[in-house]
């Protein structure tokens, strides 16, 4: 770890919050059957109708970094499904925020402060997970090791659980769409295979819990973020620029389909 000491410290500066994984001692587990996804289709008598979607979540999103303002990835899908068939119009309603971790996630559910949006929805993004990963690079800044980030992804699990069960319960069946971590410390250098193991194990909690629900989508979008070299990120070397918020909407349009969660006439 010693050796992204210094690329970690300059990335640290810059922040304002924002495959193989880790067996953490248990036996590999057995591989997971496959999901199956039924199509949505529009009955004859369905009338246009707005669709409210929620976005949940951190800075990815809100939408920092888009220098267009168009919303992230979330204000693209949104402008992408008003043109569904059976869609009247699409009202967004984005409760994100630059810097959230998924402990302050938590807290908002049990305050009941997301009830009303999500209980409304229709759709729901949502994008959590990062925050809590630099919260430990910036704490253990001069001291990084593994085993730091390996006992925080047990807590993290916890949590992204529970996070999950309180949308749940909710609002049991709208599509819930939940887009995986990227590793921006690539952009700098490629000799940062710790932190790849890292996201990935975040990635895979999340995947795990995703995919026990027949109503949900996991979104992975680590490769497209793998340097710079198809300029995606802005110029704060960690939140996606325009161009990076267009191929996350591209693929998460994508995943959509493939889980079934889209209109065909």
């Amino acid at each position: 770890m010693k050796r992204i000491l210094y690329i970690v410290i300059a990335l640290s500066i810059v922040l304002a919050g924002c495959a193989s994984t880790f067996n953490f001692g248990k036996e590999e587990a057995a591989p997971r059957l496959p999901v199956e996804f039924t199509p949505y289709t529009v009955p004859p008598n369905f009338i246009p109708q707005t669709v409210i979607i929620t976005a949940l979540g951190d800075s990815l999103s809100q939408g920092v970094g888009d220098t267009e303002n168009r919303g992230g990835y979330a204000g693209r899908l949104a402008l992408e499904m008003a043109e569904w068939p059976g869609v009247e119009g699409i009202a967004l309603e984005n409760t994100a925020k630059r810097g959230r971790r998924s402990d302050q996630l938590l807290a908002l559910f049990q305050q009941g402060k997301l009830s009303g949006p999500l209980l409304a929805s229709d759709y729901i993004f949502m994008t959590i997970g990062g925050n809590d990963v630099m919260r430990i690079v910036k704490r253990d800044l001069f001291s990084l090791n593994i085993d730091a980030f390996t006992e925080e992804l047990i807590l993290y699990q916890n949590r992204f659980e529970t996070i999950y069960a309180s949308i749940r319960s909710l609002n049991p069946s709208a599509p819930l769409i939940v887009v995986g971590l990227y590793n921006p410390f690539s952009l700098v250098t490629d000799e940062v295979e710790e932190f790849d193991q890292i996201i990935a194990s975040y990635n895979g909690v999340m995947q795990e819990t995703v995919e026990d629900d027949p109503h949900a989508c996991f979104v992975p979008v680590s490769d497209l973020f793998v340097g710079n070299e198809n300029l995606v990120y802005h110029t704060d070397f960690f939140h996606p620029n325009s161009k990076g918020y267009d191929l996350m909407a591209e693929r998460v349009s994508e995943r959509m389909g493939q889980c079934g969660i889209s209109f065909q006439g």
